[in-house]
């Protein structure tokens, strides 16, 4: 379910592998209109913690760095820990029960692991110019919307507008991961 690979130049202490299968994460599609504000300095949406806005800028840092190493974006899993550190691992499914073993697997790491919070990035349209990464803490959810261009000719990334939403988008992979029911 998950695959690793070793990230070039990031923070994170866990190593990844590049996955190419596709996650949707959702059947509704979050408008990137529908948000609060724009740019890098990414102003979030009230009643969050500095920690949690901290984790979303470094989740989608690391996308942008993954972007232009590789020229390409797959759905990954961000568990980013009071330490500092965040362990970055590409997603993909076969079916609906392994979808629901892969959300399984994502509440025990991020439990096992004691993870402040958990973010999900998805694109969200076949061209490669919109993703969204959806992300929960305890007692928090959010979201943002990341308009992209990256220039295959020069390997760059030529446009990176991040917006937050104005409700958090629903992700069922991470839909009640630090929810304290069973």
């Amino acid at each position: 379910m998950f695959k690793r690979r070793k990230r070039r130049g990031d923070t994170s202490n866990g190593s990844l592998q590049q996955s190419s299968p596709s996650v949707a994460a959702s059947q509704d599609t979050p408008s990137c209109h529908e948000s609060i504000n724009a740019d890098h300095g990414i102003l979030a949406p009230p009643l969050m913690t500095d920690a949690f806005k901290v984790a979303f800028e470094r989740a989608t840092d690391s996308a942008k760095n993954e972007l232009a190493f590789s020229g390409k974006l797959g759905p990954e899993v961000f568990f980013v820990y009071t330490d500092n550190t965040m362990k970055v691992v590409s997603l993909s499914f076969k079916d609906e029960l392994h979808k629901e073993l892969l959300k399984t697997r994502i509440r025990e790491k991020a439990l096992a692991e004691e993870a402040f919070a958990v973010i999900i990035l998805t694109e969200m349209d076949n061209e490669g110019h919109k993703l969204v990464l959806s992300g929960v803490s305890p007692g928090m959810k959010a979201s943002v919307c990341v308009n992209y261009r990256f220039d295959n000719e020069s390997k760059t990334v030529t446009l990176w507008k991040i917006n937050w939403l104005n409700q958090p988008f629903q992700n069922v992979l991470i839909d009640g991961i630090f929810d304290t029911a069973p």
